[in-house]
């Protein structure tokens, strides 16, 4: 993690930010802002880090800083509570307060769009926005959604099982009914509307384990059946699973010119 300091450390340098935005009640649930002198209809892009749940925070989360900002796009990355302190329940939720909250400012403000990702972890925080219902009507009936252009899920985790009997799990603590309810490709989405006007894009790069590629391709499967435009994005720039957000750094970089063109184009 140290790496990736002089990141955030330039970024703040030369990106106007503004830093610590609480959205909830513990010192973790903030947001910080980077772009602050846009034009308030700027174009948002949500950015969620990973950890598996338990490490990392928004300070090592700037990678795309930069470039995006650069080309006009507000950058804003959510802070979160970590297991144990918490469950991973209440992460999610904490995540979906987060969003709600930029998308009401993005929706005062008038911004074009907003985009949310997130990198492996924190891939699976963005998906889980999709798998709650109640959630998701919220954010119509509040006009929200037409906001919300797209989702990047970066190298994420969407199946818990082979998590238990693991070290990582010593943290997290998984119960039988928080696995069922959080793997969200082996989630029953026969009864479920398709989500219209959201892309998705699933993307890994082509030096990541076979087992996350292998969860993505999965993900983008069970995502066709409630998302009416997503697209799998294998990486095959000699990217790893870490390679791929340090790489957003890049404007050359595949997924940092996929994140633009579409991001421009709403």
């Amino acid at each position: 993690m140290g790496k990736f300091v002089p990141v955030t450390e330039k970024a703040r340098k030369v990106v106007k930010h503004k830093l610590d935005v609480p959205y909830g009640s513990t010192d973790r649930t903030k947001y910080d802002v980077y772009g602050t002198n846009l034009p308030k209809d700027a174009p948002i892009f949500i950015y969620i880090h990973g950890g598996y749940w338990q490490e990392g925070s928004r300070d090592v989360a700037t990678f795309a800083v930069p470039v995006l900002v650069g080309k006009g796009i507000r950058v804003i990355t959510i802070g979160y509570d970590l297991c144990p302190q918490v469950r991973l329940g209440d992460i999610i939720s904490e995540i979906k307060m987060a969003v709600e909250e930029i998308l009401k400012l993005a929706s005062d403000n008038g911004s074009r769009c907003v985009w949310v990702a997130g990198h492996s972890a924190g891939a699976h925080l963005a998906m889980s926005l999709l798998f709650d219902e109640p959630w998701l009507n919220k954010m119509m009936t509040r006009e929200y959604m037409n906001l919300l252009k797209g989702l990047v899920l970066i190298g994420g985790i969407y199946n818990l099982n082979p998590l238990l009997g693991t070290t990582i799990n010593d943290a997290l603590k998984l119960t039988k009914d928080e696995i069922k309810a959080y793997s969200f490709i082996d989630l029953d989405t026969t009864k479920r509307k398709p989500i219209q006007g959201l892309k998705v894009i699933v993307t890994d790069g082509e030096c990541d384990t076979p087992e996350f590629i292998n969860e993505s391709r999965k993900c983008a499967q069970k995502l066709v059946t409630i998302v009416d435009d997503v697209q799998y994005l294998l990486l095959r720039e000699n990217v790893d699973h870490f390679d791929i957000v340090e790489k957003l750094t890049e404007p050359e970089f595949l997924l940092t010119k996929t994140i633009l063109a579409h991001m421009s184009s709403n």
